[in-house]
């Protein structure tokens, strides 16, 4: 049966929509590959300046379309470094020697599958010595921005002597360094962030642990608080002859015969010193000096007092709240005596580390005193507990500001104060006039960190009937404060052992150090150059746990702690295997190999997974994110660190569909598809005989476009 004119036209109109949603589905597909893979971004040129470290990196694309760079010493983008584009289409890079692999970001974030590699060869590579005995010279390579030694490329001990050799630190020093004479904004003229330099240090390892040997083997000291110089206990073993006297110093230079020696016969010395870094040789009465030293680091002396920031009197409750604060050892405890006569350290002390301790009194005149760990004791603080009565007493009786004088001179009638600052943060004491009455909170006596300029700082009183009075001090800060949002987190942190991967985000590590190793050494630097960084590290290290705390706190009172868990082995080897020797998700049939740090998997309908990750190394420690409430943009990221603190990421990433886009397609297809199926089945039934009026198309089109025009 032939169909009408409407008939036609209504099918025309169909079959121009399928055509427009396959034209469309596609067109999206296509550009979501585009997108993808950043198909129309590519490296066209990477080549090497004249021969040296230098590399010139040039794209096709113009400056608005490139974001960055990626260089890469394996064929895994996530593992290579980004270099931003700033604008410009070609960049410089300085390289080590090796094969590395190029790729570039687009500014819509897609990024290249690599297309080029190069090999730089007249660059710098470290040398490594191992079983070294005698003297010699031996590279290493670094980056810098500054002309710095700033960043090494390797943190571990360079030359490794043979067993029954040690290294002699006094003949260890610099005698060429390449970038000593650049500039960061020599450096910039090249067009570089940061650029490769190397450095020859000489070495030399002598002979030591036989019985024929001269030379220091320990020097130790307390790792307590007090207030005195520590005691440092030093042992030798002797040679051929006799030990004749002992050297002590505060440089790493070696002594020599006229030098100032300690004469002793011992191998076992002590000597009381104060704080700060000590070298220590020996000599024999054949006036042969030791060719090795120990040093030995006294810290943790505190000669300073607590300071007692206020004793707040509470007649209704019958109380004492004491308020203390030390910046040094930490308070250790308080005197609370109605007998105005000072305490010693073997009085009846309310031992406790808190800043604030409430002691239960009844009425009457008390004396309170705090002491610090190490031993030092405050000045004594007069405070009464008067019987319950209420009042609208709101004055203070006191205020100042701990090492700061104030204008004008404290009256309980003036309001309204004037300091000046040279320190970033002050103590404001304050004591109430009547002990019924209270500070409001966040407004008593406390530690206030100032911004530069002008700060107002308020106390602000109620009394025992509701009044509230408001004293201020106007304080103008004359010193540097931090330039925008304030931050307690480490922007790197390097140790004298090992390898340590550093992320500010990960506070938690643990690392292995050699039996030599007797002291750690930590360089923490901070975001905000104004935060206070502080760490309490073991002056000795010892076999087995050694704990290292480094807390961060911010120009706003903000803090965040960083813990090192440092184990040191009774052998000299620490693996640097970091990498996993099996890797499995139940439910999914992965191709593991340990060089292959990047995995996809089709998560599915599924919001967890299970993950089984073994190291290598047994003594290596495997870490990894929830597998737990996981999405489609989920990444599972599994790091496994070396015993010398190094670490390798392995990344998991999970997609329900790879090709989700597609799928959508073919479903839309099959609808239609279907439909079209149905209908052509109805159709047939009822009689009708099915043909396309191109025609009717072609009209359609005509009469929309006339229509588009006029």
């Amino acid at each position: 049966m032939k169909m009408s004119k409407k008939q036609n036209i209504i099918f025309s109109i169909l079959f121009v929509c399928f055509i427009v949603i396959c034209t469309v589905s596609i067109t999206v597909f296509a550009k979501n590959i585009n997108e993808s893979y950043a198909l129309g971004v590519s490296i066209t040129r990477a080549n090497i300046t004249n021969g040296s470290d230098v590399v010139s990196i040039q794209t096709n694309s113009s400056s608005g379309g490139v974001a960055g760079f990626y260089v890469g010493t394996s064929n895994n983008v996530h593992n290579a470094t980004y270099y931003p584009a700033n604008g410009k289409s070609s960049i410089n890079v300085s390289l080590l020697n090796g094969t590395y692999y190029l790729w570039v970001r687009a500014s819509n974030g897609a990024i290249t599958k690599y297309n080029k590699t190069l090999t730089v060869s007249n660059s710098c590579s470290s040398d490594y010595i191992s079983n070294a005995t005698g003297s010699g010279t031996v590279k290493h390579c670094y980056y810098t921005s500054d002309g710095k030694y700033l960043e090494e490329t390797k943190s571990e001990q360079l030359v490794s002597c043979a067993s029954g050799y040690a290294r002699d630190e006094s003949k260890t020093a610099v005698v060429k360094d390449s970038c000593s004479n650049l500039s960061a904004s020599m450096i910039s003229a090249m067009g570089l962030s940061k650029k490769v330099c190397s450095k020859e240090w000489t070495y030399t390892c002598v002979p030591t642990g036989t019985n024929s040997t001269l030379s220091v083997v320990s020097a130790t000291t307390s790792n307590e608080w007090t207030n005195t110089s520590k005691q440092i206990t030093v042992t030798a073993q002797k040679g051929s002859n006799n030990i004749a006297g002992y050297y002590i110093s505060t440089s790493s230079a070696k002594p020599n015969a006229s030098s100032a020696w300690n004469a002793s016969s011992s191998t076992t010395w002590t000597t009381s010193q104060g704080a700060g870094t000590y070298y220590i040789w020996v000599k024999d009465t054949a006036g042969n000096i030791s060719n090795n030293y120990k040093s030995v680091t006294v810290s943790k002396i505190d000669n300073t007092a607590p300071h007692l920031d206020s004793v707040i009197p509470s007649s209704v409750n019958k109380s004492l709240t004491i308020n203390a604060s030390d910046s040094e050892s930490g308070i250790g405890g308080y005197y609370v005596s109605q007998q105005d006569s000072a305490p010693n350290l073997s009085s009846e002390w309310l031992n406790t580390n808190s800043t604030s301790y409430v002691v239960n009194k009844e009425a009457g005149t008390y004396y309170v005193w705090a002491k610090d760990a190490a031993g030092n004791i405050s000045n004594r603080k007069k405070v009464t507990i008067s019987e319950s009565s209420k009042t609208n007493n709101n004055s203070l009786s006191a205020l100042s500001i701990k090492d700061i004088e104030i204008s004008p001179e404290f009256s309980p009638d003036v309001l309204e104060y004037t300091a000046t600052s040279n320190v970033s943060k002050i103590t404001v004491d304050a004591t109430l006039a009547d002990s019924n009455a209270s500070f409001v909170k966040n407004y008593g006596p406390r530690t206030v960190n100032l911004k530069s300029g002008e700060n107002t700082v308020s106390i602000k009183i109620e009394s025992s009937t509701g009044d509230e009075k408001e004293y201020k001090i106007k304080v103008n800060y004359t010193g540097k404060t931090s330039e925008g949002k304030t931050s307690a987190r480490l922007k790197s942190l390097k140790l004298n052992s090992g390898n340590l991967t550093f992320d500010p985000d990960i506070t938690d590590y643990r690392m292995y150090v050699p039996k030599s190793l007797e002291k750690l050494e930590i360089e923490a630097v901070a975001e905000d150059s104004n935060a206070e960084i502080k760490i309490e590290n073991p002056e000795t290290l010892v076999v087995g746990d050694n704990n290292v705390k480094i807390t961060v706190t911010a120009t706003d009172g903000t803090s965040k702690v960083y813990s090192l868990r440092i184990i040191k082995k009774e052998t000299e080897e620490i693996s640097t295997n970091n990498y996993l020797k099996s890797l499995t998700i139940t439910g999914y049939d992965i191709e593991f190999a340990k060089d292959v740090l990047t995995y996809d998997i089709k998560l599915g309908d599924k919001t967890t997974l299970n993950i089984n990750a073994v190291a290598e190394d047994s003594n290596a420690e495997v870490t990894m994110d929830s597998t737990e409430h996981l999405t489609e943009d989920s990444v599972v990221n599994i790091m496994v660190r070396a015993e010398d603190g190094s670490a390798r990421i392995y990344k998991i990433n999970l997609n329900k569909s790879s090709f989700s886009v597609l799928k959508i397609i073919l479903i839309i297809l099959g609808v239609i598809v279907g439909l079209l199926v149905i209908a052509y089945i109805v159709l047939k039934i009822l009689g009708y005989s099915i043909y396309i009026n191109f025609g009717a198309i072609k009209d359609f089109f005509l009469n929309l476009f006339r229509r588009n025009k006029e």
